[in-house]
């Protein structure tokens, strides 16, 4: 998937691309490993930290701060900007405006979303159904993955800095132990931004879920790429 944005992009090696809502790393070293600098924006100091950890042998630059307050240090431009699973958590009434003003001419933003796991196991999709429970924000659990989809490509032709070019459904199966399903569970950034004593209470109750499920375990996982390019203006 990530060598499938990159050829669909042309994103040149010697960029510095910029990340929104980086969180804990999971896409931004996908591109590391492929030799990209990266310049990431993350609000959360501990997610920060954590990035900046496993990130130490590549060349990583962290900002701790909303993307929307964010000002970097030195005038920075890029042809490239992506946000994995963070973008709809932006202000919708300036996060096209400021990504738009960021980028080149003909520089691209992408944005990547896992859509919830499609599971047999009744467990797993009670865990994230009580992992959304958390949130002061409320999820929508009833969109289908079509109806998000939808909006989402709406979104971004309807923010008028941007024209939608590409748009990738990335299915993939997920096979894993109890043990790497529960250490997984608890290393994304969505339950690591949750309080202490919120964690405790929701990691007690996905360890009672997950305790009787036979393995290995199998989901479907799909991911959605959206590619769009900055409009001439």
């Amino acid at each position: 998937m990530i060598d499938w944005i990159i050829q669909r992009t042309g994103v040149r090696i010697d960029h510095r691309l910029l990340e929104i809502g980086a969180g804990t790393g999971q896409a931004t070293l996908k591109f590391a490993e492929r030799g990209y600098k990266i310049h990431c924006v993350e609000m959360g100091q501990n997610l920060a930290n954590i990035l900046a950890k496993k990130g130490a042998d590549y060349d990583l630059k962290v900002d701790v701060s909303a993307f929307e307050k964010w000002q970097p240090e030195i005038p920075f431009k890029t042809s490239f900007i992506f946000s994995a699973t963070a973008f709809h958590w932006l202000d919708p009434g300036g996060k096209y405006k400021k990504c738009y003003e960021l980028l080149e001419d003909n520089g691209y933003l992408v944005l990547l979303w896992h859509v919830a796991p499609e599971t047999q196991f009744y467990e797993v999709k009670k865990a994230y159904d009580l992992l959304w429970e958390y949130y002061s924000e409320k999820k929508d659990l009833s969109k289908s993955s079509h109806q998000l989809v939808a909006e989402r490509k709406l979104e971004i032709e309807s923010s008028g800095y941007f024209v939608l070019e590409d748009y990738l459904a990335f299915r993939w199966k997920l096979y894993e132990s109890r043990e790497q399903l529960t250490k997984s569970f608890f290393s994304q950034s969505s339950f690591i931004a949750l309080s202490s004593e919120k964690q405790e209470v929701l990691r007690s109750k996905v360890m009672d879920l997950y305790q009787n499920l036979a393995e290995p375990l199998e989901a479907e996982m799909l991911t959605t790429v959206y590619i769009a390019r900055k409009k001439d203006r």
